[in-house]
């Protein structure tokens, strides 16, 4: 049995796995049929799929910027320590 706090830190690496695989299987997908591998596409529907790979690569990137820095293991994220000053008003 895993402790809610362990389970909380494993929750951004498993979400990225598993969101990541599914895109990644969408892409392929769309991938094989734009080039044709499955058959050949009519216009509208090359074009449907072209939406479908141009959104799929916009989830990667909201993925890779939201998931990337939630990977690393509790203690490991970087920090940095400045002086801070106080204003006076």
């Amino acid at each position: 049995m895993t402790t809610p706090t362990r389970r909380t830190a494993e929750l951004p690496a498993y979400l990225s796995h598993e969101l990541r695989n599914s895109l990644a299987c969408i892409q392929q997908f769309g991938s094989i049929l734009v080039d044709g591998l499955a058959g050949e596409l009519s216009g509208e529907q090359r074009e449907y799929v072209g939406i479908m790979l141009e959104n799929a690569s916009k989830i990667r990137g909201v993925l890779d910027s939201a998931l990337d820095g939630a990977e690393q293991p509790l203690g490991e994220c970087p920090s940095k320590i400045e002086r801070a000053s106080r204003l006076e008003t």
